[in-house]
């Protein structure tokens, strides 16, 4: 009999602990998914931002802004529910992100607008596939959260399409300037 009182213990003991372990697992892909997509949306906050003031091109300017409006609203969403659900927010941008930011404030015209320019492509490539994943059925855990990342993949992929279709001049393909005809008295 104590064999068998022992034996019900130990499965009741395995069982009161299974959902605390699923909980804690249900925790970790939630909190790794806002981690992420929080970096992500930081990231393309500080790029537009640094676009809107080192660009010259008056396309990847107006991305750019829409890029920091689109994504704070986004952020703003997120770190609202992450909080709601005691999730933990990232205190500072990724290491790699911080490093690639850096990089393109030492380039200046035409090599920073190419390099925004497939930077900001990989990294919404990047994103899509986060909230991709995340949205799910086997994704995060959390049916809100699962929700939230399927409501914004669409923004996230005209984001994408509208950033390939970005034009960045090469010096060489500058149209001519036009010639200003002057009379003989060298007035216009």
């Amino acid at each position: 009999m104590k064999k068998i009182t022992m034996w019900c213990l130990t499965i009741l003991g395995m069982v009161a602990l299974l959902p605390a372990g699923l909980s804690a697992q249900e925790g970790e892909m939630d909190q790794k998914f806002v981690d992420m997509a929080i970096n992500s949306n930081r990231f393309e906050i500080a790029i537009g931002g640094q676009a809107t003031k080192k660009s010259s091109n008056i396309a990847i300017k107006q991305f750019a802004e829409m890029l920091v409006e689109d994504h704070t609203k986004v952020l703003n969403e997120l770190e609202a529910m992450a909080s709601a659900k005691n999730l933990s927010l990232p205190d500072q941008l990724e290491e790699n992100h911080s490093s690639i930011l850096k990089s393109l404030a030492d380039l200046s015209g035409q090599d920073y607008d190419n390099a925004f320019k497939e930077i900001i492509i990989k990294a919404h490539e990047e994103a899509i596939a986060l909230f991709e994943l995340a949205s799910k059925d086997d994704g995060v855990w959390d049916n809100e959260l699962r929700s939230w990342a399927k409501e914004n993949t669409p923004s996230l992929k005209s984001h994408l399409e509208k950033a390939k279709t970005l034009k960045t001049k090469k010096t060489g393909d500058m149209p001519p300037m036009p010639s200003i005809k002057r009379d003989s008295t060298g007035i216009l």
